[in-house]
């Protein structure tokens, strides 16, 4: 009898234990990163050991331009290993509702918004997250660099997300932010998870303030785009994600490097790589080579936000 009682007691404290621990786990939340994919923001992808080398680019209702192709041109005819992919609004519609059907609030919304430049900024972020590569807009041109020798050798292990500042040598009273032109990514990372959700939250969050629906959001009520979904809204949120923010590495207070800066597995190239023109180095400084070149065509400064199917903007 004592045995048994003993025996008893003994499978008691294992199930509580297997319990404990089974309620403890949940409790805890997903962990960053499992074999799954799973990201701490409920997005799935299937992680890779090296940045796809497949380059994305989002057509407007007009199509592609003469001016835009040469400079596409410059890049896929620089690197023709690499595979490209020219979606319109429609295939984007499409491929957001069947990489993303798992998260059908993102649909939702993504299908809703009726501001092209929005769009344009949440389908960067799906598409470097479900299936990496690189995104660029239909204005930047590449330089003479091969894009496979964008990323020093030292930092072709770790990297996992390239950016660029945009503005690097600003003064003390400004901050920093990453070019969104040119971003290069493996999919499934926690960093884009992080922009997309918080760029989802700011564009709900957008339509409350104004008591409409998404679909309803006008330009007028957005107010400034790079920082609701932009430049400065993506590189907050990175930053967030790699626990920096105290560091204030995109402070101008902050002295700006000529060399690229790795920071867990985010390599942060200089302001020279993917934004040239818009720096102001010192007289006896020597920024490296241009990478790419952004040209500033600025389809979406209309009173539409961008390129508007049969409204002749």
């Amino acid at each position: 009898m004592l045995l048994s009682n003993t025996r008893s007691l003994k499978l008691r404290y294992t199930c509580a234990f297997i319990a404990f621990g089974i309620i403890f786990y949940f409790l805890q939340g997903p962990i960053w990163p499992p074999d799954n994919g799973r990201s701490a923001g409920g997005l799935f992808a299937s992680p890779t050991t090296r940045i796809p080398e497949k380059i994305w680019y989002k057509l407007g209702p007009k199509g592609l331009s003469d001016q835009s192709k040469e400079w596409i041109d410059t890049c896929l005819k620089k690197n023709p290993a690499y595979q490209r992919e020219f979606l319109t609004d429609a295939s984007a519609d499409a491929w957001v509702r069947t990489k993303f059907a798992y998260r059908p609030d993102i649909v939702e919304l993504y299908l809703a918004l009726p501001i092209p430049i929005l769009k344009a900024d949440l389908l960067r972020y799906l598409l470097l997250f479900a299936e990496g590569g690189i995104w660029s807009d239909l204005d930047v041109s590449c330089g003479d660099t091969p894009i496979g020798e964008w990323i020093p050798e030292t930092y072709r292990k770790n990297a996992s997300l390239v950016v660029g500042w945009e503005f690097q040598t600003v003064d003390e009273k400004h901050v920093r932010e990453f070019a969104t032109w040119t971003i290069m990514a493996k999919p499934g990372l926690r960093h884009m998870s992080m922009v997309i959700n918080d760029t989802v939250n700011a564009l709900k969050s957008k339509a409350v303030q104004h008591n409409v629906t998404v679909a309803n959001l006008k330009m007028d009520m957005i107010g400034d785009v790079v920082w609701l979904t932009g430049p400065m809204a993506m590189s907050k949120s990175i930053i967030k994600s790699l626990g920096v923010e105290k560091e204030n590495i995109n402070m101008g207070t902050t002295p700006y490097r000529f060399e690229p800066v790795l920071i867990e597995d985010v390599l942060i190239l200089p302001g020279y790589s993917f934004s040239a023109s818009l720096q102001q180095y010192k007289p006896g400084e020597n920024p490296g080579p241009a990478l790419v070149t952004h040209h500033f065509a600025g389809s979406w400064k209309n009173n539409n936000g961008g390129e508007v199917a049969g409204s002749g903007s």
